[in-house]
């Protein structure tokens, strides 16, 4: 069995390789959660959008979460099939459509949150509170020097 070089780290010593190989991980686990829901990850995004600020239009959810706008309108089309979405005439903008959470959106963001919440517990359960909040911060930082927009995930696009 041949020796690593001097000065080169396993790959489990470097924070980009661990922190990918927990990312995926997160990533596959977290639409597990969400499958038994009938949602996947760009669905909540949209709702979790739409929560904070109900009635937007399918350019201004498109253009806040990143997801290209051709994407944007099939994945509306399949929430609204879903019960999950309306679309209504927006107030402001005769071309445009307002999409609204439906009361069964609203009943079943809880659930959906409380899935990513248990996730989070579930990754962090070996560390402390202090810990817990240094990694974030550090991720946080890490985030806004790569140039990421806080709350959007780039594989939603």
């Amino acid at each position: 069995m041949a020796e690593n070089s001097p000065g080169i780290a396993a790959l489990h010593e470097r924070i980009p390789f661990l922190l990918s190989q927990i990312g995926v991980h997160l990533a596959e686990d977290f639409v597990r959660r969400l499958a038994p829901f009938g949602v996947d990850p760009r669905m909540y995004a949209v709702l979790k959008a739409l929560n904070e600020a109900d009635g937007q239009s399918q350019r201004q959810l498109s253009a806040q979460l990143r997801i290209h706008r051709n994407v944007m309108v099939t994945l509306i089309d399949r929430m609204e099939s879903q019960g999950l979405v309306t679309r209504k005439p927006h107030p402001s903008d005769r071309r445009a459509f307002a999409v609204t959470m439906t009361d069964k959106a609203r009943d079943l963001l809880p659930a959906l949150d409380a899935e990513g919440r248990a996730q989070e517990e579930e990754i962090t359960k070996h560390l402390t509170a202090a810990e817990r909040k240094a990694v974030l911060r550090g991720l946080q930082r890490m985030s806004a020097a790569a140039g990421l927009t806080p709350g959007v995930h780039p594989k939603l696009a």
